[in-house]
C-alpha cells in the first residue's frame, strides 16, 4: 500500500513478468521492428498497461528480455512524461498548463484540483481513483483550458466543471 492507502498493481520487490497474453503481444511487437531497441517504447507501454507504472522490477525484466541496459530504459522513462516510475491511480488526469490554456485558467485549475483532492503531482488520491499531472501541452488549444482524463479530452472547463467531472470517475 502507498502512503495514501492505495493498492499498487505491482508491489515493489516482487518479480514482474508479462502475462501470457502480453508476452504474445510482445513477441508480435518485435516482428514490426528491424532491431529490438526500436520496440522499446511500445514494450514499455505494454508493461505500463499491465502494471499501471514501471517499478524497478519491471525495468529489470524488460532489460533482461530485450537485452537493453537498464540505464537506457531508465533514460527513456525519465524523458517521456507518458511513463510513470511511481505508482499512479486508476484514472490519470492531465491538465494542460501551456500558454493558451493558462490564459484561460489552466494553471489555476491544476492548482485547484490538487487542493480539492488533497494530493500532489502524480500522487494517487487517498481513494486511489485519481492521479493529477500537469502537462506542458495537450495539443488541444481549441478546447482551452482543457484536460485529458485517461484517453478522453475534456474542455473547455473551469475548476467547478473539472471537479465535477473527476468526482464522477470510478
Amino acid at each position: 500500500m502507498s502512503s495514501h492507502g492505495v493498492e499498487k498493481s505491482h508491489s515493489q520487490g516482487a518479480p514482474f513478468k508479462f502475462s501470457a497474453e502480453n508476452l504474445a503481444k510482445y513477441e508480435e511487437l518485435l516482428t514490426r521492428y528491424d532491431d529490438v531497441e526500436s520496440a522499446l517504447l511500445p514494450v514499455l507501454h505494454l508493461v505500463q498497461e499491465q502494471n499501471r507504472w514501471l517499478p524497478t522490477e519491471a525495468i529489470e525484466y524488460v532489460s533482461e528480455l530485450m537485452k537493453i541496459p537498464e540505464i537506457k530504459i531508465k533514460e527513456v522513462i525519465s524523458f517521456y512524461d507518458m511513463f510513470y516510475d511511481v505508482p499512479v491511480a486508476r484514472n490519470m488526469v492531465h491538465v494542460c498548463t501551456n500558454i493558451t490554456c493558462s490564459m484561460f485558467g489552466g494553471r489555476e485549475i491544476y492548482q485547484g484540483l490538487l487542493k480539492h483532492f488533497d494530493t500532489d503531482y502524480l500522487t494517487p488520491t487517498r481513494d486511489g481513483r485519481i492521479s493529477l499531472q500537469k502537462m506542458e501541452c495537450l495539443g488541444a488549444c481549441e478546447m482551452a483550458p482543457c484536460m485529458r482524463i485517461n484517453n478522453d479530452y475534456v474542455g473547455p472547463v473551469d475548476l467547478v466543471a473539472a471537479i465535477q467531472k473527476l468526482e464522477e470517475l470510478p
